[in-house]
Protein backbone atom coordinates (compact mmCIF):
# COMPACT_ATOMS: atom_id res chain seq x y z
CA UNK A 1 0.00 0.00 0.00
CA UNK A 2 0.83 3.38 -0.67
CA UNK A 3 1.64 6.31 1.99
CA UNK A 4 -0.01 8.85 0.49
CA UNK A 5 -3.27 5.84 -0.10
CA UNK A 6 -5.71 4.83 2.21
CA UNK A 7 -5.81 1.29 3.19
CA UNK A 8 -9.41 0.98 2.49
CA UNK A 9 -10.21 2.51 -0.31
CA UNK A 10 -7.06 3.75 -1.91
CA UNK A 11 -7.97 7.14 -2.72
CA UNK A 12 -5.70 10.30 -1.52
CA UNK A 13 -6.19 11.45 1.84
CA UNK A 14 -8.21 14.61 2.66
CA UNK A 15 -5.20 15.94 3.61
CA UNK A 16 -3.60 15.58 0.99
CA UNK A 17 -6.10 17.53 -1.05
CA UNK A 18 -6.38 20.37 1.10
CA UNK A 19 -2.45 20.98 0.76
CA UNK A 20 -2.65 20.93 -2.94
CA UNK A 21 -5.47 23.47 -2.60
CA UNK A 22 -3.07 25.85 -0.41
CA UNK A 23 -0.42 24.95 -2.96
CA UNK A 24 -2.68 26.18 -6.06
CA UNK A 25 -4.02 29.20 -4.26
CA UNK A 26 -0.66 30.49 -3.35
CA UNK A 27 0.55 29.90 -7.31
CA UNK A 28 -2.65 31.93 -8.19
CA UNK A 29 -1.98 34.78 -5.75
CA UNK A 30 1.72 34.72 -7.17
CA UNK A 31 0.61 35.11 -10.52
CA UNK A 32 -2.38 37.78 -9.68
CA UNK A 33 0.44 39.80 -7.57
CA UNK A 34 2.92 39.70 -10.03
CA UNK A 35 0.46 40.51 -12.87
CA UNK A 36 -1.32 42.98 -11.01
CA UNK A 37 -4.69 44.81 -11.10
CA UNK A 38 -6.73 44.91 -14.11
CA UNK A 39 -6.89 48.40 -15.34
CA UNK A 40 -8.76 50.02 -18.68
CA UNK A 41 -5.97 52.01 -20.20
CA UNK A 42 -6.49 53.98 -23.72
CA UNK A 43 -3.75 55.01 -26.10
CA UNK A 44 -3.07 59.12 -26.45
CA UNK A 45 -4.35 59.74 -29.85
CA UNK A 46 -4.22 62.75 -32.39
CA UNK A 47 -7.23 64.66 -33.93
CA UNK A 48 -9.37 67.83 -33.82
CA UNK A 49 -11.22 68.93 -30.17
CA UNK A 50 -13.96 71.85 -29.79
CA UNK A 51 -14.38 73.84 -26.31
CA UNK A 52 -17.74 75.56 -26.39
CA UNK A 53 -18.77 77.56 -23.51
CA UNK A 54 -22.65 76.90 -22.92
CA UNK A 55 -25.41 78.88 -20.72
CA UNK A 56 -28.67 79.98 -20.08
CA UNK A 57 -30.42 83.17 -20.93
CA UNK A 58 -33.26 84.52 -21.43
CA UNK A 59 -35.54 86.55 -24.27
CA UNK A 60 -35.98 89.97 -23.95
CA UNK A 61 -37.02 92.95 -26.31
CA UNK A 62 -35.11 95.98 -26.70
CA UNK A 63 -37.77 98.20 -25.17
CA UNK A 64 -40.46 97.46 -22.68
CA UNK A 65 -43.46 99.81 -22.14
CA UNK A 66 -45.78 99.76 -19.66
CA UNK A 67 -49.31 101.28 -19.76
CA UNK A 68 -51.18 103.14 -17.39
CA UNK A 69 -54.56 105.35 -17.11
CA UNK A 70 -53.61 109.13 -16.56
CA UNK A 71 -57.24 108.88 -15.19
CA UNK A 72 -59.08 107.60 -12.57
CA UNK A 73 -62.04 106.07 -14.31
CA UNK A 74 -63.83 102.86 -14.65
CA UNK A 75 -62.16 100.01 -17.27
CA UNK A 76 -65.27 100.16 -20.16
CA UNK A 77 -63.41 97.86 -22.61
CA UNK A 78 -59.93 95.84 -22.71
CA UNK A 79 -59.56 94.93 -26.66
CA UNK A 80 -56.63 92.91 -26.26
CA UNK A 81 -54.83 89.84 -24.19
CA UNK A 82 -51.60 88.54 -23.64
CA UNK A 83 -49.53 87.86 -26.94
CA UNK A 84 -51.54 89.90 -29.02
CA UNK A 85 -49.78 91.85 -31.94
CA UNK A 86 -50.51 95.70 -31.39
CA UNK A 87 -50.27 98.75 -33.90
CA UNK A 88 -49.29 102.51 -33.29
CA UNK A 89 -52.37 103.88 -32.46
CA UNK A 90 -54.50 101.05 -31.86
CA UNK A 91 -56.71 101.40 -28.78
CA UNK A 92 -56.01 99.27 -25.92
CA UNK A 93 -58.13 99.98 -23.35
CA UNK A 94 -61.21 102.23 -23.06
CA UNK A 95 -62.31 104.01 -19.74
CA UNK A 96 -65.64 104.96 -19.33
CA UNK A 97 -66.18 108.37 -20.36
CA UNK A 98 -69.89 109.09 -19.78
CA UNK A 99 -68.74 112.17 -17.33
CA UNK A 100 -66.34 113.38 -18.90
CA UNK A 101 -68.92 114.26 -22.08
CA UNK A 102 -71.62 115.76 -19.58
CA UNK A 103 -68.28 118.16 -18.90
CA UNK A 104 -67.77 118.97 -22.51
CA UNK A 105 -70.96 119.65 -23.32
CA UNK A 106 -70.99 122.01 -20.27
CA UNK A 107 -67.74 123.99 -21.17
CA UNK A 108 -68.90 123.78 -24.82
CA UNK A 109 -71.53 125.66 -23.30
CA UNK A 110 -69.52 128.18 -21.72
CA UNK A 111 -67.16 128.71 -24.53
CA UNK A 112 -70.62 129.75 -26.72
CA UNK A 113 -72.13 131.91 -24.27
CA UNK A 114 -68.11 133.46 -23.96
CA UNK A 115 -68.03 133.91 -27.84
CA UNK A 116 -71.82 135.77 -27.91
CA UNK A 117 -70.61 138.36 -25.10
CA UNK A 118 -67.59 139.03 -27.08
CA UNK A 119 -69.52 139.51 -30.41
CA UNK A 120 -71.94 142.00 -28.31
CA UNK A 121 -68.96 143.81 -26.95
CA UNK A 122 -67.83 144.49 -30.33
CA UNK A 123 -70.56 145.01 -32.56
CA UNK A 124 -73.06 146.54 -30.10
CA UNK A 125 -71.70 147.63 -26.70
CA UNK A 126 -68.61 149.30 -28.29
CA UNK A 127 -70.80 151.41 -30.76
CA UNK A 128 -73.27 152.29 -27.96
CA UNK A 129 -70.32 153.85 -26.02
CA UNK A 130 -68.63 155.84 -28.98
CA UNK A 131 -72.31 157.18 -29.60
CA UNK A 132 -72.59 157.84 -26.12
CA UNK A 133 -69.10 159.69 -25.67
CA UNK A 134 -69.94 161.84 -28.77
CA UNK A 135 -72.94 163.00 -27.34
CA UNK A 136 -71.96 163.82 -24.57
CA UNK A 137 -68.58 165.79 -25.85
CA UNK A 138 -71.80 167.76 -27.75
CA UNK A 139 -73.48 168.90 -24.57
CA UNK A 140 -70.04 169.60 -22.55
CA UNK A 141 -69.37 171.88 -25.99
CA UNK A 142 -72.70 173.22 -25.42
CA UNK A 143 -72.38 173.78 -21.74
CA UNK A 144 -69.02 175.67 -22.59
CA UNK A 145 -70.57 178.12 -25.27
CA UNK A 146 -73.47 178.79 -22.38
CA UNK A 147 -71.14 179.54 -20.04
CA UNK A 148 -68.85 182.08 -21.98
CA UNK A 149 -72.44 184.20 -23.00
CA UNK A 150 -73.96 184.21 -19.54
CA UNK A 151 -70.60 185.35 -18.14
CA UNK A 152 -70.98 188.09 -21.16
CA UNK A 153 -74.28 189.14 -20.31
CA UNK A 154 -73.74 189.04 -16.36
CA UNK A 155 -70.88 191.32 -17.12
CA UNK A 156 -72.78 194.02 -18.73
CA UNK A 157 -75.36 193.43 -16.05
CA UNK A 158 -77.96 191.67 -17.88
CA UNK A 159 -77.79 188.68 -16.31
CA UNK A 160 -78.29 188.21 -12.53
CA UNK A 161 -74.99 185.89 -10.36
CA UNK A 162 -77.75 182.85 -10.30
CA UNK A 163 -77.48 182.33 -13.49
CA UNK A 164 -73.94 182.45 -14.25
CA UNK A 165 -73.62 179.62 -11.26
CA UNK A 166 -76.58 177.60 -12.79
CA UNK A 167 -73.73 177.89 -16.19
CA UNK A 168 -71.32 177.07 -14.22
CA UNK A 169 -72.74 173.78 -12.86
CA UNK A 170 -73.69 173.02 -16.04
CA UNK A 171 -70.51 173.28 -17.51
CA UNK A 172 -68.86 171.28 -14.22
CA UNK A 173 -72.07 168.42 -14.80
CA UNK A 174 -70.98 168.14 -18.77
CA UNK A 175 -67.58 167.84 -18.41
CA UNK A 176 -67.93 164.81 -15.75
CA UNK A 177 -70.75 162.82 -18.23
CA UNK A 178 -68.25 163.18 -20.65
CA UNK A 179 -65.25 162.23 -18.50
CA UNK A 180 -67.47 158.96 -17.70
CA UNK A 181 -68.76 158.40 -21.28
CA UNK A 182 -65.24 158.57 -22.37
CA UNK A 183 -63.95 155.96 -20.16
CA UNK A 184 -66.64 153.75 -20.84
CA UNK A 185 -65.81 154.10 -25.11
CA UNK A 186 -62.36 153.11 -24.16
CA UNK A 187 -63.42 150.36 -22.00
CA UNK A 188 -65.50 149.33 -25.10
CA UNK A 189 -62.69 149.22 -27.40
CA UNK A 190 -60.77 146.17 -28.57
CA UNK A 191 -58.15 147.23 -25.96
CA UNK A 192 -60.33 148.37 -22.92
CA UNK A 193 -60.38 146.82 -19.74
CA UNK A 194 -64.06 145.72 -20.70
CA UNK A 195 -62.74 144.27 -24.00
CA UNK A 196 -60.01 142.37 -22.05
CA UNK A 197 -62.17 140.67 -19.18
CA UNK A 198 -64.78 139.34 -21.85
CA UNK A 199 -61.60 138.42 -23.80
CA UNK A 200 -60.54 136.46 -20.95
CA UNK A 201 -63.47 134.82 -20.22
CA UNK A 202 -63.46 132.97 -23.73
CA UNK A 203 -59.93 132.23 -22.99
CA UNK A 204 -60.83 130.46 -20.19
CA UNK A 205 -63.90 129.16 -21.41
CA UNK A 206 -61.51 128.03 -24.86
CA UNK A 207 -59.18 125.87 -21.90
CA UNK A 208 -61.92 124.73 -20.67
CA UNK A 209 -63.10 122.77 -23.58
CA UNK A 210 -59.53 122.02 -24.52
CA UNK A 211 -58.95 120.07 -21.17
CA UNK A 212 -62.05 118.15 -20.99
CA UNK A 213 -60.99 117.13 -24.62
CA UNK A 214 -58.23 115.92 -23.66
CA UNK A 215 -59.48 113.98 -20.76
CA UNK A 216 -61.54 112.43 -23.19
CA UNK A 217 -58.61 111.48 -25.60
CA UNK A 218 -56.83 109.55 -22.40
CA UNK A 219 -59.83 107.37 -22.01
CA UNK A 220 -58.72 105.57 -24.90
CA UNK A 221 -55.28 104.13 -23.97
CA UNK A 222 -53.59 103.30 -27.58
CA UNK A 223 -50.33 101.59 -28.43
CA UNK A 224 -47.48 104.09 -28.14
CA UNK A 225 -45.67 101.46 -31.43
CA UNK A 226 -45.79 98.76 -33.03
CA UNK A 227 -45.26 95.39 -30.76
CA UNK A 228 -46.54 92.89 -28.96
CA UNK A 229 -48.70 92.13 -25.53
CA UNK A 230 -46.72 90.80 -22.56
CA UNK A 231 -48.70 91.46 -19.76
CA UNK A 232 -52.25 92.23 -18.53
CA UNK A 233 -52.78 93.04 -15.15
CA UNK A 234 -56.64 94.79 -15.73
CA UNK A 235 -59.95 93.40 -16.34
CA UNK A 236 -63.19 95.14 -17.44
CA UNK A 237 -65.27 96.91 -14.52
CA UNK A 238 -61.14 97.73 -12.46
CA UNK A 239 -60.78 100.93 -11.46
CA UNK A 240 -58.06 102.97 -13.10
CA UNK A 241 -55.49 104.95 -11.27
CA UNK A 242 -52.95 107.28 -12.42
CA UNK A 243 -49.85 105.37 -12.24
CA UNK A 244 -51.59 101.60 -12.07
CA UNK A 245 -49.98 99.29 -14.60
CA UNK A 246 -52.86 97.85 -17.00
CA UNK A 247 -50.79 96.81 -19.60
CA UNK A 248 -47.15 95.66 -20.83
CA UNK A 249 -45.70 96.09 -24.50
CA UNK A 250 -42.44 94.74 -25.57
CA UNK A 251 -42.41 97.09 -28.80
CA UNK A 252 -41.18 95.54 -31.96
CA UNK A 253 -37.99 95.22 -32.87
CA UNK A 254 -34.32 93.79 -32.40
CA UNK A 255 -34.73 90.86 -30.52
CA UNK A 256 -31.75 90.12 -27.33
CA UNK A 257 -30.83 87.49 -25.24
CA UNK A 258 -29.94 88.09 -21.56
CA UNK A 259 -27.25 85.98 -19.89
CA UNK A 260 -24.92 86.24 -16.46
CA UNK A 261 -21.52 84.86 -17.40
CA UNK A 262 -19.46 82.71 -14.93
CA UNK A 263 -16.76 85.92 -14.66
CA UNK A 264 -14.14 82.75 -14.97
CA UNK A 265 -14.76 82.20 -18.24
CA UNK A 266 -14.63 86.50 -19.37
CA UNK A 267 -11.27 85.18 -20.76
CA UNK A 268 -13.02 82.74 -23.61
CA UNK A 269 -15.69 85.48 -24.83
CA UNK A 270 -15.49 88.83 -26.66
CA UNK A 271 -18.06 90.88 -28.77
CA UNK A 272 -18.89 90.12 -32.04
CA UNK A 273 -18.46 85.58 -31.37
CA UNK A 274 -21.18 84.02 -33.20
CA UNK A 275 -22.88 81.81 -31.31
CA UNK A 276 -26.50 78.69 -31.83
CA UNK A 277 -28.88 79.20 -29.33
CA UNK A 278 -32.18 76.87 -28.87
CA UNK A 279 -35.35 77.15 -26.55
CA UNK A 280 -35.45 74.80 -23.76
CA UNK A 281 -39.31 73.87 -25.29
CA UNK A 282 -38.08 73.76 -28.64
CA UNK A 283 -34.14 72.11 -28.79
CA UNK A 284 -34.03 70.95 -32.20
CA UNK A 285 -35.22 74.46 -33.63
CA UNK A 286 -31.53 75.74 -33.41
CA UNK A 287 -31.31 79.78 -33.99
CA UNK A 288 -28.41 81.92 -34.66
CA UNK A 289 -27.19 84.75 -31.97
CA UNK A 290 -23.76 87.31 -31.88
CA UNK A 291 -22.28 88.13 -29.35
CA UNK A 292 -22.59 92.17 -29.42
CA UNK A 293 -22.15 93.09 -24.84
CA UNK A 294 -20.44 92.04 -21.82
CA UNK A 295 -20.65 94.22 -18.91
CA UNK A 296 -17.79 96.37 -18.18
CA UNK A 297 -18.76 95.54 -14.22
CA UNK A 298 -18.79 92.15 -12.58
CA UNK A 299 -21.71 91.66 -9.93
CA UNK A 300 -19.74 91.07 -6.70
CA UNK A 301 -22.80 89.08 -5.12
CA UNK A 302 -22.75 86.40 -7.67
CA UNK A 303 -19.61 86.63 -9.63
CA UNK A 304 -21.31 86.94 -12.96
CA UNK A 305 -20.64 89.16 -15.88
CA UNK A 306 -24.02 90.22 -18.15
CA UNK A 307 -24.00 89.82 -21.64
CA UNK A 308 -26.11 90.35 -24.79
CA UNK A 309 -26.66 88.28 -27.67
CA UNK A 310 -28.92 89.61 -30.54
CA UNK A 311 -30.61 87.58 -32.38
CA UNK A 312 -31.03 89.27 -35.71
CA UNK A 313 -33.97 86.47 -37.11
CA UNK A 314 -35.82 85.24 -34.48
CA UNK A 315 -37.82 82.34 -34.83
CA UNK A 316 -41.87 82.37 -34.22
CA UNK A 317 -40.96 80.18 -31.26
CA UNK A 318 -39.50 82.62 -29.25
CA UNK A 319 -41.74 84.38 -26.51
CA UNK A 320 -40.80 87.09 -24.01
CA UNK A 321 -38.68 85.94 -20.64
CA UNK A 322 -38.20 82.49 -22.67
CA UNK A 323 -35.16 80.09 -21.34
CA UNK A 324 -32.54 79.69 -23.95
CA UNK A 325 -29.45 77.53 -24.52
CA UNK A 326 -26.33 79.16 -26.25
CA UNK A 327 -23.61 77.64 -27.23
CA UNK A 328 -20.14 79.87 -28.26
CA UNK A 329 -17.57 78.20 -29.70
CA UNK A 330 -14.50 79.67 -27.27
CA UNK A 331 -11.56 77.61 -29.18
CA UNK A 332 -11.34 74.98 -31.42
CA UNK A 333 -8.49 72.95 -32.97
CA UNK A 334 -7.73 70.54 -36.01
CA UNK A 335 -4.65 68.07 -34.89
CA UNK A 336 -3.30 67.81 -31.64
CA UNK A 337 -2.93 65.23 -29.17
CA UNK A 338 -6.02 64.29 -26.63
CA UNK A 339 -7.10 62.27 -24.20
CA UNK A 340 -10.89 61.29 -22.61
CA UNK A 341 -12.03 63.88 -20.05
CA UNK A 342 -11.99 61.12 -16.92
CA UNK A 343 -8.74 60.27 -17.75
CA UNK A 344 -7.09 63.49 -16.19
CA UNK A 345 -6.56 63.61 -12.06
CA UNK A 346 -6.27 66.78 -10.26
CA UNK A 347 -4.65 67.62 -6.87
CA UNK A 348 -5.19 71.06 -6.33
CA UNK A 349 -3.84 72.71 -8.66
CA UNK A 350 -1.95 70.41 -10.13
CA UNK A 351 -2.65 68.11 -13.30
CA UNK A 352 -1.53 64.49 -13.99
CA UNK A 353 -2.53 61.49 -15.62
CA UNK A 354 -1.63 57.67 -14.21
CA UNK A 355 0.41 55.79 -17.12
CA UNK A 356 1.53 52.50 -17.29
CA UNK A 357 5.45 51.59 -17.60
CA UNK A 358 6.97 47.90 -16.66
CA UNK A 359 3.50 46.59 -15.50
CA UNK A 360 3.12 49.74 -13.06
CA UNK A 361 0.91 52.55 -12.75
CA UNK A 362 2.72 56.13 -12.21
CA UNK A 363 1.90 59.36 -12.49
CA UNK A 364 2.59 61.98 -15.20
CA UNK A 365 2.23 65.82 -14.95
CA UNK A 366 0.48 67.21 -17.82
CA UNK A 367 -0.36 70.90 -19.26
CA UNK A 368 -3.54 70.96 -20.71
CA UNK A 369 -5.15 73.44 -23.66
CA UNK A 370 -8.89 73.15 -24.73
CA UNK A 371 -11.34 71.04 -23.15
CA UNK A 372 -14.33 69.24 -24.02
CA UNK A 373 -17.10 67.83 -22.43
CA UNK A 374 -15.46 64.27 -23.46
CA UNK A 375 -11.91 64.81 -24.57
CA UNK A 376 -9.10 66.84 -23.31
CA UNK A 377 -6.21 68.88 -25.62
CA UNK A 378 -2.72 67.70 -23.57
CA UNK A 379 0.22 70.73 -24.24
CA UNK A 380 3.19 68.35 -22.74
CA UNK A 381 3.83 65.77 -20.54
CA UNK A 382 2.36 62.86 -23.07
CA UNK A 383 3.42 61.29 -25.82
CA UNK A 384 1.42 60.14 -29.09
CA UNK A 385 0.94 56.08 -28.38
CA UNK A 386 1.16 56.13 -24.62
CA UNK A 387 -0.95 54.29 -22.25
CA UNK A 388 -3.40 56.24 -19.91
CA UNK A 389 -5.37 54.73 -16.79
CA UNK A 390 -9.00 55.50 -17.12
CA UNK A 391 -9.73 53.51 -13.98
CA UNK A 392 -10.12 56.05 -10.88
CA UNK A 393 -9.48 53.14 -8.36
CA UNK A 394 -5.70 52.43 -9.72
CA UNK A 395 -3.39 54.31 -7.37
CA UNK A 396 0.45 55.33 -8.43
CA UNK A 397 2.61 52.23 -7.25
CA UNK A 398 0.16 49.65 -8.04
CA UNK A 399 0.93 46.98 -10.28
CA UNK A 400 -1.45 46.54 -13.40
CA UNK A 401 -2.07 44.73 -16.57
CA UNK A 402 -3.50 46.87 -19.07
CA UNK A 403 -7.32 45.96 -20.25
CA UNK A 404 -8.38 47.77 -23.60
CA UNK A 405 -11.04 50.64 -22.60
CA UNK A 406 -13.90 50.60 -24.95
CA UNK A 407 -12.86 52.65 -28.22
CA UNK A 408 -13.94 56.36 -27.48
CA UNK A 409 -11.07 57.56 -29.05
CA UNK A 410 -12.29 58.07 -31.96
CA UNK A 411 -15.71 59.15 -31.28
CA UNK A 412 -16.59 62.41 -32.85
CA UNK A 413 -15.92 65.17 -30.03
CA UNK A 414 -18.19 66.76 -28.63
CA UNK A 415 -19.56 69.71 -30.50
CA UNK A 416 -21.67 71.23 -27.72
CA UNK A 417 -18.64 71.66 -25.48
CA UNK A 418 -18.47 71.86 -22.16
CA UNK A 419 -21.25 72.86 -20.00
CA UNK A 420 -19.60 74.91 -18.45
CA UNK A 421 -21.26 76.68 -14.99
CA UNK A 422 -22.40 80.33 -17.21
CA UNK A 423 -25.15 81.17 -14.51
Amino acid sequence: MTWWKSASTGRPKSWIWFILALVLAAIAAGVYSWRGKAAEVIIVTSGPIQHSLVFSSRVASVARTDLASTLTARVDKVLVREGDVDKLGQILVALDDDDLRAQLQQAQAALATAQARLKSQFELSGPVATQGMAQSRSTLDFAIAELERTRKLHAQGFLGDAKLQDAERAVASARAAFAQASSQATANTKGGAEAQTIQARLIEAQAAVQIVKAKLEQTSITAPSDGRVIARTVEVGDVAQPGRKLLTLATTGETRLIAQIDEKNLSLLREGMRAVASADAFPDDKFEAELIYLAPSVDVTRGTVEARLRVSKPPPILRDDMTVSVEVVAAKKTNVLTIPASALREAGERLFVLTVADGVAKEQDVRVGVRSLQRIEIVSGLSEGAQVVLDDRIRAGQRVHTVAAPDISSARPNAAGVPMPGM
